[in-house]
């Protein structure tokens, strides 16, 4: 966890974290303003919704009753080149015992070295003020962060439980949180957390759901991934929630091909790295051994890998490929966004069955 300083003025909280960004920011205010004070020496503006001018203003404005004041810039993402330009211009003097601590997400992280924000700004914090980002971790990494999390909260996550809660949840900070904290309630008194714990308390995600999906289909089975659309592509919402499911089953497609490939040449995910002559024929992105450093997803891939093909995984992306397309329009066929995704599903456990 990076280490902020409360006595600097000017603080920026970036990354494509928006929950680890969103308790730092909550924290690191707490730190500089008493909770008992933030009445009166407090003010939060999301960027996203109230215009930048409304900020510019409360920067102006001094306390009500003087001493500390805190004004949090949320969303810095959502402005504009020139409207950044100002921002930057009004903190780049900023009056004693007034703080600006501004948050920017991003959801793809940048190729340049430096701060996301407009140069005009960059240039003010690094000299005048601090940063730190927060990135998603890793597959690998969550499992960790899950027992420190936690700790935190004064509980002991066993190993396992944590493999186990991290595929129910998947790489959503905020839902393994919220779900540690059901948890944590759970067990009440006891220290521990184990498997147990988290089958009987922890609920799947739209992330850990999708690969139940991919499960039903690398098995063949139509009417088990049929029964798990609902929840994953609710029929009020099926274009917008689709085209996302389609990313996450191709994306598991591919570390499926990926653990075929491994496993027939003997070298199983669920059996620690491969060799690095195997090891560099994989792709540099949605990399198989990244995904099978947990173990819950290595045993996962390992169970189906054997009847996964190369044919098949070929196929079966070419059928992907397809349903997006005709999805978003770019077919002769002009279907239901329902009916697209349920054909996709069913051709693919048919798939499944012929190579077995």
């Amino acid at each position: 966890m990076p280490t902020l300083d409360p006595r600097v003025q000017l603080t920026l909280l970036y990354g494509d974290a928006p929950f680890l960004i969103d308790r730092e920011a909550r924290a690191f205010v707490n730190a500089i303003l008493p909770p008992e004070d933030q009445a009166y020496g407090l003010t939060v503006t999301d960027l996203d919704v109230a215009p930048v001018a409304d900020a510019l203003a409360d920067l102006r404005t001094g306390s009500l009753l003087g001493g500390t004041r805190v004004l949090l810039l949320d969303k810095l993402h959502a402005l504009k080149a020139e409207e950044a330009k100002a921002v930057a211009h009004r903190v780049a003097d900023l009056p004693p015992a007034t703080f600006v601590v501004m948050t920017y997400l991003y959801t793809k992280r940048p190729t340049k070295k430096g701060l996301p924000v407009t140069a005009a700004l960059a240039k003010v914090i690094e000299a005048k003020g601090q940063s730190a980002e927060f990135i998603t971790p890793y597959e690998r990494e969550l499992a960790p962060w899950a027992i420190e999390e936690a700790r935190r909260l004064g509980k002991r996550l066993d190993p396992p439980a944590a493999e186990m809660l991290v595929g129910l949840t998947g790489r959503d900070h905020g839902a393994l949180a919220s779900e540690l904290a059901k948890l944590a309630t759970y067990v009440g008194e006891a220290d521990r957390i184990g498997v147990a714990d988290v089958s009987e308390v922890a609920v799947k995600s739209a992330e850990a759901t999708s690969f139940d999906l991919v499960d039903a289909i690398a098995e063949g089975n139509a009417a088990k991934a049929l029964a798990l659309l609902p929840d994953l592509v609710p029929a009020q919402n099926a274009a917008s929630a689709a085209i996302p499911l389609f990313g996450m089953i191709a994306r598991n497609l591919r570390l499926l091909w990926q653990a075929g490939h491994l496993a027939r040449h003997g070298a199983p995910v669920d059996r620690g790295a491969p060799p690095p002559a195997l090891a560099e024929l994989l792709p540099a992105q949605h990399n198989v051994t990244e995904a099978a450093r947990s173990g819950f997803v290595a045993r996962k891939l390992a169970g189906h890998a054997r009847n996964f093909t190369d044919a098949l995984a070929a196929v079966s992306l070419e059928r992907v490929l397809y349903a997006d397309r005709a999805l978003k329009g770019q077919t002769d066929e002009h279907l239901d966004p329902r009916l697209v995704v349920e054909r996709l599903v069913t051709e693919l456990c048919l798939l499944a069955q012929r190579s077995r």
